[in-house]
């Protein structure tokens, strides 16, 4: 039996394709692909039949639309398709270096009794092309990253991304903990990767790459759609309670580091700074002081006016 099972919760035919090529590229092919289509609209097998014969791929189409309801539900049941030891939860719109299941096998062999691995990213446009992001700090670690740094990067909102699709993990550490839900799943990779974190003393590297689509067309990009948002505003406060509730204790919550964590969250949401301070002073003034608003606040309105002169001057000088 094969020991990786990349699952694909598909419902987009947009760059579907492209991502089964990348996953057709991969230099070792000791893998099963699992497609679990949310009930699409849209004709997705046909894509998926052109690679029959070249991978070993398993087509599922659900009969109704979980992702809409709980994207984690969706995920979860799509992982219940396959049975490997490992699982790589992707996507329908990224893609994957050719190098990356050898890389896996690689690092794996090297650190046997580890139960999740993190890939290096990069972040691509809806044509493929690199998003060039300027001090970056995301592929910085090179050997694991802790439980505390991985909280405490993400809170601190420190061009330190993390995305669902870099992650691979072993079976029993998702059948012990499962994915941590919120509305559109959002936050809940983050509350996962730090329970499973949490089980395993940290993150491993694997020093490859998967590209992550920033294509205009997923809910990290939706900040328009008044049910998108509402949804949004509500899985943050569910992230703020877990957090203070379940992790706190395990790991040291920052209260200053969670409230530039939320104003640098809501904020996208937001056209209007005086809306946006009258909603973080009434909506989460029972979670954090006055203060610690205060001078989150100040904190984002400073980095968003130093990132206008840095903006300024790259067109200057031409880069």
């Amino acid at each position: 039996m094969k020991q990786l099972a990349i699952i694909i919760p598909a419902y987009k035919p947009d760059y579907i394709e492209k991502t089964l090529i990348s996953i057709n590229n991969q230099t070792n092919k000791n893998f099963t692909v699992y497609i679990g289509d949310d009930a699409s609209p849209y004709e997705l097998k046909h894509i998926v039949d052109k690679f029959n014969g070249s991978i070993d791929i398993v087509y599922h189409k659900f009969e109704d639309n979980l992702g809409g309801t709980s994207l984690t539900k969706q995920w979860e049941r799509c992982v219940e398709l396959s049975e490997e030891k490992f699982i790589w939860l992707f996507s329908d719109d990224d893609i994957m270096d050719p190098t990356a299941v050898d890389s896996f096998y690689k690092y794996q062999k090297l650190k046997p009794d580890s139960s999740l691995f993190k890939f290096f990213t990069k972040m691509i446009d809806e044509n493929g092309n690199e998003i060039k992001l300027y001090f970056d700090k995301t592929n910085n670690e090179k050997d694991r990253i802790l439980p505390q740094q991985f909280l405490d990067r993400r809170l601190g909102y420190d061009r330190f991304r993390s995305y669902i699709v870099e992650y691979i993990f072993d079976r029993k550490i998702f059948l012990e903990n499962r994915f941590v839900d919120f509305p559109l799943a959002w936050s809940s990779d983050d509350a996962t990767w730090i329970k499973y974190s949490l089980k395993n003393n940290g993150i491993d590297i694997i020093p490859d790459f998967v590209h992550w689509r920033y294509s205009g067309k997923n809910i990290s990009s939706d900040n328009s759609n008044k049910d998108v948002i509402e949804k949004k505003l509500t899985a943050i406060e569910q992230y703020i309670v877990w957090l203070t509730t379940e992790i706190d204790g395990k790991l040291l919550v920052n209260r200053q580091l969670l409230a530039s964590w939320v104003v640098n969250q809501v904020a996208h949401m937001f056209s209007d700074n005086d809306k946006l301070n009258r909603y973080l002073y009434s909506k989460y003034s029972d979670f954090f002081t006055k203060e610690e608003i205060e001078k989150a606040l100040k904190k984002f309105y400073n980095k968003k006016k130093a990132e206008k002169i840095k903006k300024v001057i790259r067109l200057l000088i031409g880069k």
